[in-house]
């Protein structure tokens, strides 16, 4: 919730787009099992701020459909560009971005806290 908070309230990876965020729900206990992120950074630039899913759900198709649920929206909002950012260490979401059509345009230097 900080994180979204803060993604809101201070636009350092552009403005929330609360249209192109999703937030998925598992069904029977109504508990929040994973969600994406999206923010423009231009008018017709969106930037994939967050994507999380709680570990048991990884694997299951749910990150890949988070992302055209995400990319669709701004695709029909005509959007013309979608970035992300990724640390090296996550080789799994690496290696579904590249799947999904996603390319790397720069590599740069970041502090991770691993908590």
């Amino acid at each position: 919730m900080r994180f979204l908070n803060n993604i809101v309230r201070f636009p350092g990876c552009g403005v929330f787009d609360p249209q192109a965020s999703y937030l998925i729900f598992q069904k029977s206990t109504r508990t929040l099992i994973g969600l994406i992120l999206c923010s423009q950074v231009r008018p017709d630039v969106g930037h994939i701020t967050q994507v999380c899913l709680l570990p048991e759900y990884r694997s299951s198709g749910l990150g890949e459909a988070l992302l055209a649920a995400t990319t669709k929206n701004l695709r029909a909002r005509n959007f013309r560009a979608i970035s992300l950012t990724v640390t090296e260490a996550n080789a799994r979401a690496i290696a579904l971005y590249k799947r999904i059509g996603f390319t790397t345009n720069r590599v740069f230097d970041a502090f991770v806290w691993e908590g």
